[in-house]
């Protein structure tokens, strides 16, 4: 008899411990398709019968992290905040309260989500993601392949991490040109070619920007200099400012100067020839005044011209040394080996002409001597 009652005992002991956890799952797994999750968090829930860890999905857009995302009820879906991602990509999002949907237009794309619903427009079809949107903690949330079948961006999903590339983010270009000025001082670093002032491009660079030389050996930012020449690697798109600014993804650098030099430092003046002197037909001394592109380079200056002094346009291009005339556009790089004269005399090491500057003078668009006296900047802004 005791025995009986023992086993009876288990048994129900046995019931309320399984009753108990069907109960928990079930509460779990109520309400909403999908578990939210935070970034601190790692949520458990039940996928075909199986536990499976869920963690946050990280979402970079163009290389920069938006909102976490999360995976959605089966744990194969990433699932993305339609709001975070509209901005990334620059996409006006028109939400409408009354049936909880969202209308999306840049340029020519148009297209409307709708929450419950796995129907997506796209170029006047409908489309089916097999994931419908959905409402997490007051925000909608779209499956990850909106952003490559309706908005034609690039998504690579690898663990938890998903990266969406803009269509015209996708998109490069090499573009050659002469340093002229490095921005190391702010938060967002940059590298100026092709023109001072107004003129040539500023190449944005980051943490993900790849230095070389020619040959495939790594640089860093600190080892590029003024008057290098290089070819950059940029996104298609860019800014509607002069100059116009751009992503830039890798420069590699096609010349420097001897690093076995006495000192490899580089100074560069910006605008016009004032004197030319030569020697039969061979141009042998230039005087340049103008601005200075850096603290210690010299407003005014005397070039000497050798053998080795390389003659070119903002691009890099070869040029004659008959380009070398009486106001001509021109930036003048030099080592600070300098004589104490006024102005001081050196030898050029690269001379930046620029044929199509139709008498307007490189230093456009800098600030003028007085003005970096009381502190201005020669970089762009």
């Amino acid at each position: 008899m005791n025995n009986n009652m023992k086993k009876v005992s288990a048994l129900m002991v046995l019931s309320l411990a399984l009753g108990g956890g069907a109960a928990y799952a079930a509460e779990l797994n109520s309400g909403s398709d999908a578990i939210p999750v935070s970034s601190q968090d790692i949520v458990q829930n039940t996928v075909q019968g199986q536990g499976k860890a869920l963690s946050p999905v990280k979402v970079h857009v163009n290389d920069t992290a938006i909102a976490d995302g999360y995976w959605n009820k089966d744990g194969k879906t990433p699932m993305i905040s339609l709001r975070d991602l509209a901005d990334a990509l620059g996409i006006e999002l028109t939400w409408n309260k009354e049936n909880k949907s969202a209308e999306l237009s840049k340029g020519n794309l148009w297209t409307i989500v709708t929450t419950g619903k796995d129907q997506y427009s796209y170029n006047k079809m409908l489309l089916t993601l097999g994931t419908a949107p959905e409402i997490t903690n007051g925000k909608m949330y779209i499956p990850a392949a909106f952003a490559e079948k309706v908005l034609q961006a690039q998504v690579s999903t690898t663990g938890n991490q998903v990266s969406i590339t803009s269509e015209e983010q996708a998109k490069t270009i090499i573009e050659r040109g002469v340093i002229t000025s490095i921005n190391q001082k702010d938060k967002y670093a940059s590298v100026h070619i092709g023109g001072v002032g107004t003129s040539g491009i500023v190449l944005n660079v980051g943490e993900d920007t790849v230095y070389q030389t020619a040959d495939g050996k790594t640089l860093k930012l600190g080892d590029l200099s003024i008057g290098m020449t290089i070819e950059a690697e940029h996104a298609i798109i860019m800014t509607m400012s002069l100059p116009p600014q751009t992503p830039t993804y890798r420069i590699t650098v096609l010349d420097q100067m001897d690093s076995k030099s006495e000192n490899s430092e580089v100074l560069g003046t910006a605008g016009k020839i004032e004197q030319v002197t030569s020697e039969g037909h061979a141009v042998t001394r230039i005087e340049i005044s103008g601005i200075g592109l850096s603290e210690t380079s010299q407003d005014r200056v005397i070039l000497n011209i050798n053998e080795d002094t390389q003659i070119v346009d903002p691009q890099g291009k070869t040029l004659k040394a008959d380009v070398l005339t009486k106001d001509a556009a021109i930036i003048g790089f030099y080592s600070p080996l300098l004589t104490r004269s006024l102005p001081p005399i050196g030898t050029a090491w690269k001379l930046v002409v620029d044929t199509e500057a139709d008498g307007t003078s490189m230093t456009d668009g800098l600030p003028s001597p007085a003005d970096r006296a009381d502190g201005a900047e020669i970089q762009p802004k």
